[in-house]
């Protein structure tokens, strides 16, 4: 049954990991080049957060009194998502399915114990649950 699928079958695997404490310019400009609307946030090597585009978009344009800053930078940890969901690499894509759908958010890191491993969108379990109708 396609339910019982393991997502690391439909993972991301090369996943850009941004670090809490990086410059959101540099991140936006990151997220243009290699084309990502998502992406896991570390610090200290472990998952702290997700940042996704519409984070970015969010990214006052002069530096406002209040935002954390390092080295007068604006940083990730400012905007992002903290204590994100995330899934095991071989939790099913039935579970993925139930958590995308209960919450308001788009993609989810994947771990392997406190490992990322890879992301996983909507995109990716829609076009899982297209590829599997044909």
């Amino acid at each position: 049954m396609i339910l019982n699928t393991a997502i690391s079958t439909i993972m991301t695997e090369d996943v850009i990991i941004v670090g809490a404490a990086d410059d959101l310019r540099d991140v936006a400009i990151t997220f243009n080049n290699h084309g990502i609307r998502h992406a896991p946030v570390t610090s200290r090597g472990k998952l702290v957060g997700m940042l996704s585009w519409i984070d970015l978009k969010k990214m006052p344009v002069a530096d406002p009194d209040g935002m954390i800053k390092s080295n007068g930078k604006v940083v990730v940890g400012e905007l992002m998502t903290h204590d994100p969901v995330s899934v095991q690499a071989d939790d099913t894509v039935g579970e993925l399915a139930e958590i995308l759908t209960e919450n308001d958010f788009h993609a989810v890191p994947v771990m392997e114990g406190e490992r990322i491993v890879g992301i996983v969108s909507t995109t990716d379990l829609i076009r899982f649950f297209l590829e599997s109708l044909s």
